[in-house]
This record gives structure tokens, sequence and C-alpha cells, in this order.
């Protein structure tokens, strides 16, 4: 095989477009995507990456180098800020209402407000996460993501109510465990 130079490499994945999320992932072969929304996240608050692994050495006496090592994957950790209230996202993100609220007068005011309730379950959720490059002509699909989302507001002033999004890599009992797909547009 020639060398390859870093021209011949150049092949890069740059600047997420979009973030399309489904609900529960995509299982078995793809042929489809249908995702359920183009999430908002927040810029530069998307994270997908994994830890270095665990090296196991074994020394024997006598010698400086290893003798063998073994290692442990390191952890797989996502990440996203997703700024939005809007109805179906916020009730899967907690776990669904638990009914409404009208008529809620504030102080003394002829001001009144009505609303949904949800119970604070942070459940495990389920996805599929596609994130569109600048360029629209790579697909980078995290195949089944383990999910939980948190509520957060932080300086109120200037930034919304969003919920962050943490999560991993499961194995499942897919046979092909496609957890990575690299798509490129034909």
């Amino acid at each position: 095989m020639a060398l390859l130079s870093k021209n011949d490499l150049k092949d890069v994945f740059l600047d997420a477009q979009c973030i399309f999320v489904k609900k529960g992932g995509f299982s078995g072969a793809l042929t489809a995507l249908d995702f359920d929304w183009d999430m908002p996240v927040v810029v530069d608050s998307m994270s997908f990456s994994q830890s270095e692994p665990s090296l196991n050495r074994t020394k024997v006496h006598g010698l400086q180098a290893d003798w063998c090592v073994t290692a442990t994957a390191g952890e797989i950790t996502f990440s996203a800020t997703v700024p939005t209230l809007q109805d179906d996202i916020t009730e899967w993100f907690l776990g669904g209402n638990v009914g409404t609220v009208t008529g809620v007068a504030l102080n003394t005011t002829t001001d009144t407000f009505s609303g949904k309730a949800y119970a604070m379950k942070s459940p495990k959720l389920y996805a599929s996460i596609g994130v569109l490059s600048g360029d629209g002509l790579k697909l980078l699909l995290i195949k089944r993501l383990a999910i939980y989302a948190t509520p957060q507001i932080e300086n109120a002033s200037t930034t919304p109510f969003a919920f962050t999004l943490t999560g991993s890599i499961e194995v499942t009992d897919d046979a092909s465990q496609q957890d990575i797909i690299i798509l490129e547009k034909d």
C-alpha cells in the first residue's frame, strides 16, 4: 500500500448544522431515518467523547517494560443543553405530565396563569442522535444512547431555562451493535 499524504487523509466532519433526535432510538437495519425532532441545542454545549482506556499492566522481575498489557475501554459520555419548554419534549424529558393547572392568580393582580404539571421522575430515555455537518454532506449517527434529562436555570437574566442531557452508549442485544455510523450524501 502506498503512503497516503495528509491531503489524501483530509476527510473531516465539522460544524454541526442540525442535531436530530429519534425517541427510543433506531434498531435493526437502517433503511430510512425518521427522526422526531431537529432539537435546539445550545452552541458548543454538545459533547460526545470516550475517555482513555484503563491499562492493566503485568510486570516481571528483571524487565523494565511491561510483560503484557490489557485494557478496559474508557467511559463514553454524551452531553448537550436543550433550551426549550415545548410540550412534547418537556413531557418526554420529565417522564410525562401529571395534570393541568388553570386560573392561578399572581398576587393581588387580575393576571392568571395556566399550564401543565410535571413530576421530577428523571427517567432513563433511549434515543438516536444524528448530527448533520455544516456542509450538509455528512451525517454522524449515534444509534442508541441512554440519556437522562435534568432541568436547569442559570444566569436567569441572560440564558433560558433548559434541560441538560447526559448519557452513554449501552450494550444491546442487537447482533450488529452498530454504535456509531458515519454516512455521506450520495
